[in-house]
């Protein structure tokens, strides 16, 4: 563990914002990033037999277009997408289910769909889960316990990594990637560092973190979503938004978001949506990162009809989305349609739409122009 923590440090040493400063007043172009959208998945409900689909909000027009893959191609994604990435002109789509990733253009037809069971093996390939973008390179995680590379141009497979037991979500930073290792809530989690560099990859075991789902690092510190684990009546116990630490010769995650199922960063914020199975009520928090502050959120909507599932915030403009399931009878609905909504920065409902079924992900239609 204390590997991750150099690492770590190493990383965050090595951000560094630079200005440019040349002999001559020629005009540099510089990346500008905008986002014109945002994606839904929607993973269905594979025992009511009801597929998975995509919805898309565009933000210039303040509309919604559900089932975007289906319309376009003639046929659904499938059973259980859960994940999705945009990069270059494509768009990536995570089916679990099928055991597939589609390949689509801006307009969503169908480029490829590549079969991670033919890539990785039937049992090494089997359900991917989540997916991130870098170095040319679609970086897929498996229950199977794998890592796949794929190419973004010729769609193969350029590495594979063993990984710890049923991975969920990673990231990369500085040259490594860092992987979420849930054991599929058995108590058992681990993070799993890869070296981009050697191929190397060590698993981390960490104090404090049963059942990661999701890693996020930035300047202050290495932070894990964890969803804990279960007791006897299924209730949620030790879920959270919590940071790696080293304390009395350990290396532990600590609390810094108590009760966190689903988090999402924007400069140095992160907002997170705290709802564990079977508690009372759902709350909101938001986590200042320098300061090292957490305080409650209120975002003004009928809680009667409407339990979250997931929140995203726009990489670039911070835009807030929350994704819901409606109520039936006073408790979520698996079977009917979702919805989203957006919120301004002090919880206000700018707007909302209805969507797919089951919405499981939210990810941002990013572009990247030169100016």
């Amino acid at each position: 563990m204390k590997k991750i923590l150099l690492s770590l440090s190493a990383l965050l040493m090595g951000v560094v914002l630079f200005t440019s400063c040349d002999d001559d007043d020629t005009p540099q172009l510089r990346p500008v990033p905008t986002t014109e959208g945002a994606f839904v998945m929607c993973s269905g409900n594979m025992g009511k037999k009801i597929p998975g689909s995509v919805s898309y909000w565009d933000y210039s027009k303040n509309s919604i277009s559900n089932n975007a893959f289906s319309q376009a191609n003639g046929r659904g994604l499938g059973s259980t997408p859960n994940d999705g990435v945009c990069y270059g002109s494509k768009i990536y789509y995570v089916v679990g289910g099928e055991n597939t990733i589609e390949v689509v253009d801006k307009d969503q037809k169908s480029i490829k769909q590549i079969k991670t069971t033919d890539l990785l093996g039937k049992k090494e390939g089997a359900n991917p889960r989540h997916i991130i973008a870098s170095y040319g390179a679609v970086w897929v995680t498996t229950y199977g316990g794998y890592v796949a590379a794929i190419d973004t141009t010729t769609f193969a497979l350029r590495k594979s990594y063993k990984v710890g037991s049923y991975p969920e979500g990673l990231t990369v930073a500085n040259g490594r990637l860092y992987v979420a290792n849930s054991d599929y809530s058995k108590g058992n989690g681990s993070i799993s560092e890869i070296n981009l560099a050697t191929d190397k990859v060590t698993e981390h075991k960490v104090e404090g973190s049963k059942n990661p789902q999701a890693i996020f690092i930035d300047r202050t510190g290495f932070y894990i979503l964890d969803w804990g684990g279960y007791d006897g009546n299924w209730n949620q116990i030790g879920a959270g938004l919590k940071v790696l630490k080293a304390k009395n010769g350990k290396d532990i995650a600590e609390d810094v978001v108590a009760n966190a199922t689903s988090a999402t960063y924007y400069n140095g914020v992160f907002y997170t949506v705290n709802a564990p199975s079977g508690a009372a009520s759902v709350s909101y928090s938001k986590y200042n990162t320098a300061n090292h502050t957490t305080s409650s959120m209120k975002y003004n909507y009928d809680e009667t009809k409407f339990s979250p599932s997931y929140i995203a915030a726009d990489p670039v403009t911070g835009r807030l989305f929350l994704s819901f399931y409606e109520k039936v009878g006073g408790y979520a609905s698996y079977a009917t349609a979702g919805y989203l909504k957006e919120f301004d920065a002090s919880g206000k409902e700018l707007h909302s739409a209805q969507i797919g079924v089951g919405p499981c992900a939210i990810f941002f239609n990013t572009k990247i122009n030169w100016k």
